[in-house]
């Protein structure tokens, strides 16, 4: 074995490692630490799903459990082993959630399953490497008719030490993310950014600070304000700007 190899190889595996953790704690930070957010998210996002809803990279289970708040019946789809196992734990007694490990962007697609109404997809296609792939593998299992709402990372040129932390392959501009998802089959009915209060913090944060996360001192300073943000992008705003965006698509057929 040439000298070089085993080092390059732990090092890829250090990297998977470091970035697993990571993204476990950013996962944690959003719920623990930032509850407002996750709502003011969900709000966002939620009209018109349906009610049996594909909660696509489901981490942990935030949505999930918003959803399940909201009376729906969820098939929650995570590919790494050791959020599934978390998931499994969390949702074991409450037989509205199918949790299903599942890789995005695999060729062969995702696991049998029936139809759903809708997908919902937060902050996950930039962790995929084939996006299009991805896409086109959620649109299989919603019902024709059916929708898909999706939020990614917005602006390259906010791409930094905390996107490289969490596994981001890209951040996305809007007519981009709106080719990939016709090129996955899928109408665009309506898209709008979200979050524009997001923007200074994260190029603090992660350009200027250079942190792999926001850190708990941020997250929770930002929840805080969240009633503030949420009335200022709904009066004011209006989905002109953001850290995110996010699209609302139908399934033709």
């Amino acid at each position: 074995m040439p000298p070089n190899l085993s080092r390059c190889n732990q090092r890829s595996e250090d990297h998977v490692a470091t970035t697993s953790d990571e993204l476990n704690e950013a996962l944690g930070d959003i719920e623990q630490t930032m509850p407002r957010f996750a709502r003011w998210m969900y709000r966002s996002v939620r009209k018109g799903l349906g009610h049996r809803v594909m909660d696509a990279g489901a981490g942990i289970g935030t949505y999930t459990e918003l959803l399940l708040a909201d009376g729906r019946e969820v098939v929650s789809l995570e590919y790494d082993g050791a959020f599934v196992e978390r998931l499994r734990q969390r949702f074991a007694a409450d037989r509205r959630v199918s949790v299903q490990q599942a890789d995005l962007g695999s060729p062969a697609g995702l696991p049998v399953f029936p139809e759903v109404d809708s997908a919902l997809c937060l902050n996950v296609l930039e962790h995929i490497e084939d996006d299009v792939q991805a896409l086109q593998n959620l649109r299989r299992r919603v019902r024709v008719g059916g929708r898909l709402v999706a939020l990614v990372p917005a602006y390259h040129w906010l791409f930094n030490t905390m996107d490289k932390s969490v596994g981001h392959h890209r951040r996305y501009g809007r007519r981009e993310f709106l080719e990939r998802l016709r090129a996955g089959g899928w109408t665009v009915e309506r898209s709008f950014r979200f979050n524009v209060f997001g923007i200074p913090g994260w190029y603090a944060a992660g350009t200027l600070l250079r942190r792999s996360t926001p850190g708990r001192d941020l997250a929770r300073l930002f929840d805080w304000l969240i009633p503030f943000f949420a009335l200022s992008e709904k009066y004011i705003v209006r989905g002109a700007a953001g850290l995110s965006v996010v699209a609302v698509c139908r399934r033709d057929s």
